[in-house]
C-alpha cells in the first residue's frame, strides 16, 4: 500500500503487515486534481493546482490527529498500471474500513446545503461512506460540519443507507436488491464505475476491464449469484428497456423502488438446486405458471417479498416470462423477461412444482456465522417523532445484545428461555419521572420445518409503557416474566405515541433468524 508522508509530503509505500495508522480522504472529483506523477515526478507547480489544498489539508488534519500518513486515490494509486489499478480497486472497501479516520472532503460547500452536496451522488462515495469506522466532514474552507456518528439519522435521510450499515454493521444482513438501492441515485464518470464502485459493498473481486460498458454490472450480478442465494437481485423493474428485457439488471438505476424486497422463507433452500450463471442463461428451480394463454405470459414466482416492515402485511412478488422456444437453438424451458417495467404480486400457492428453467441473462435478441444461534435482528428501529427523543438505555439479558449489528444471539443448545428486552428511555424535564417503553421478544427454536426450511418455534413478543423515576422500578424480572407469550405483533401506546412491535422468521443470508420491526406512530397519525 502506498501512502503520503504527512511531514516529507513524500509517497512510501509499505507491505501489508507493515502498513501503519492513516487517515484516509473521500471526495468527489474536481477539475486540477494532484495526480500520482506530480508526487512522484516532483513536477513544477503541482502544490498550486486547485486539489493541492484538500491534499494539504488532509496531512495538517491527519498530524492533529496524531497520524503520520494520508491515503488519497488521486495520488496513492499509479492509474498508467491496470494491474495496479485493479488491485487498489478491489481493495478499495478494505482500505476505506481499515483507516484510523477518514476525511470527506465537500467542495461545494458552503455554499450549498450540506445535502445537496455533489458527494451524495457519487458511486464511489458510496463504500467511502460505509466502510470507514470514523468519518469527518469538511467543508471548502476545512470547518467540520460533523461525523457520520453525529450525523447518522441525516446521512439515512439523505443516502437511503440504513444506519445500522452506516455504524458499521455486517452489510450480509442486508438483501441484495437493499444494497442495490443504496446506490440506485448515483453516477460515475466511466459507466463501468458503476459496478465496479460495487465490488466492496457486495464483498466481490472480479477483474477490471475498462472499455466493456454496461456488461461490468452484469459481470457484478453473475458473481453476486455465486455468492448470495438471493433472488431479490432479481427484483427489479426499469421503465427503459421496452417489452423485454434479459433477467439482469442493467445498473443499479433500476433497483430504485427494491429497497423493501427481501428473500422469504416459502421455499426452503434445500428444496430447489442453487442459481447458477450458464451458457443458457441463468438456471433457477422456481415454480412456473402460466397467467395468459392468449400471450403465452407466464409467471416466475420469486422466492421473494416486498415488507413494509411491519404495518402493512408483506406481498410476494415475481416476474413475468415469456418464452424463447420459437428462436432456433433455444430450448423449451429457456425464457425471456417481458414487461420489466413492473413486478407482479402474486397469493402464495404451496401446491405449485419447481420448475427448471433457464432465464435469458441479457437480451439478444433485442458469510456469517448465523446456524450456531437463535437470532433476533432488529431490522428496524424507532424513529421516533420530532421533540420525542428516546434512547435505548437497556439490552437483555446482559452478553447477548450486539449493538453493531442491532442482535440478539443465543446459543441453540442453551437451556435458557429467558426472554430478550430492550427499554427505551425518554428523559423528562423536571427529572423526576421518566417514559419507558420495554419490548420482550422471546422463542426457542425446534427442528427445522420441512416446508420452510426455518425453526418453528414458540415465537413471540411484548410491550408495555411506564412513566417511573428509574429502570430499577420497572422491576423488569417480575414484569416480563407475568407478560402474556402468545402474539407475534403487539401495540402499546404511552405519552401520545403509539408503538407497534412485530416478529417475525425471515431468511438472511440462506440462514434462519427472527426479524423484529419496532414501528412508532404519534397521536397526530406521523410516523
Amino acid at each position: 500500500m502506498r501512502l503520503l508522508n504527512c511531514r516529507t509530503k513524500k509517497l512510501e509505500e509499505f507491505i501489508q503487515a507493515a502498513i501503519p495508522p492513516y487517515a484516509i480522504l473521500s471526495h468527489a472529483w474536481e477539475d486540477d486534481e494532484v495526480h500520482f506523477h506530480d508526487i512522484v515526478l516532483d513536477n513544477v507547480g503541482y502544490t498550486t493546482k486547485r486539489g493541492w489544498y484538500k491534499i494539504e489539508k488532509s496531512c495538517e488534519q491527519a498530524l492533529r490527529d496524531g497520524l503520520d500518513y494520508v491515503w488519497a486515490d488521486t495520488i496513492c494509486i499509479d492509474k498508467s498500471s491496470s494491474a495496479e489499478l485493479s488491485e487498489a480497486i478491489n481493495s478499495m472497501f478494505k482500505w476505506y474500513r481499515s483507516s484510523s479516520t477518514c476525511y470527506a472532503y465537500l467542495c461545494d460547500l458552503p455554499e450549498i446545503d450540506f445535502e445537496m452536496s455533489r458527494w451524495f451522488t457519487r458511486g464511489w462515495t458510496l463504500q467511502e461512506m460505509i466502510a470507514p469506522r470514523e468519518l469527518w466532514f469538511y467543508d471548502s474552507n476545512w470547518v467540520v460540519q460533523g461525523s457520520k456518528s453525529t450525523l447518522v439519522d441525516k446521512l439515512q435521510e439523505i443516502t437511503g443507507v440504513d444506519t445500522t450499515a452506516l455504524r458499521g454493521g455486517n452489510l450480509r444482513y442486508f438483501s441484495v436488491a437493499r444494497k442495490m438501492s443504496w446506490a440506485s441515485k448515483r453516477q460515475t464518470t466511466r459507466e463501468e464505475d458503476i459496478a465496479y464502485c460495487l465490488l466492496g459493498i457486495f464483498d466481490i473481486s472480479m477483474p477490471l476491464l475498462y472499455g466493456e460498458g454496461s456488461k461490468a454490472f452484469i459481470r457484478l450480478q453473475e458473481e453476486i449469484i455465486k455468492e448470495y442465494d438471493d433472488e431479490s437481485l432479481f427484483a427489479w423493474r426499469s421503465t427503459d428497456l421496452g417489452h423485454s428485457s434479459g433477467f439482469l439488471a442493467p445498473s443499479p438505476a433500476a433497483f430504485s423502488l427494491s429497497a423493501n424486497i427481501v428473500p422469504c422463507l416459502t421455499r426452503a433452500p434445500t428444496l430447489a438446486g442453487p442459481i447458477t450463471v450458464t451458457s443458457r442463461g441463468i438456471r433457477l428451480e422456481v415454480p412456473v405458471e402460466q397467467i395468459d394463454e392468449s400471450e403465452a405470459e407466464y409467471l416466475v414466482r420469486l422466492n421473494c417479498k416486498s415488507v413494509n416492515f411491519g404495518w402493512i402485511r408483506y406481498t410476494r412478488i415475481g416476474i413475468i416470462v415469456a418464452p424463447v422456444a420459437n428462436i432456433q437453438g433455444y430450448s423449451e424451458s429457456r425464457y425471456g423477461r417481458i414487461h420489466p417495467d413492473r413486478l407482479h404480486v402474486f397469493s402464495p400457492n404451496t401446491d405449485l412444482p419447481l420448475q427448471t428453467v433457464f432465464l435469458l441473462k441479457e437480451n439478444h435478441l433485442q458469510n456469517f456465522d448465523l446456524v450456531p444461534y437463535d437470532i433476533f435482528w432488529v431490522r428496524s428501529m424507532p424513529r421516533w417523532p420530532q421533540g420525542q427523543s428516546y434512547r435505548l438505555a437497556l439490552a437483555l439479558p446482559s452478553g447477548t445484545w450486539e449493538e453493531k449489528n442491532a442482535t440478539f444471539r443465543r446459543p441453540k443448545l442453551d437451556n435458557d428461555d429467558r426472554p430478550f428486552v430492550l427499554v427505551f428511555r425518554r428523559d423528562s424535564a423536571n427529572n423526576t419521572f421518566h417514559d419507558h417503553f420495554v419490548i420482550a421478544l422471546g422463542g426457542k427454536s425446534t427442528p427445522f420445518h420441512p416446508n420452510d426450511g426455518l425453526p418453528e418455534g414458540r415465537l413471540w413478543c411484548n410491550a408495555t409503557f411506564h412513566r417511573v423515576g428509574n429502570i430499577e422500578d420497572l422491576d423488569l424480572d417480575g414484569e416480563v416474566q407475568s407478560l402474556p407469550r402468545e402474539d407475534r405483533t403487539v401495540e402499546v401506546e404511552g405519552a401520545g405515541i403509539t408503538l407497534k412491535c412485530n416478529v417475525q422468521p425471515e431468511i438472511v443470508s440462506g440462514q434462519g433468524l427472527y426479524c423484529v420491526d419496532l414501528l412508532v406512530k404519534s397521536d397526530d397519525g406521523s410516523r
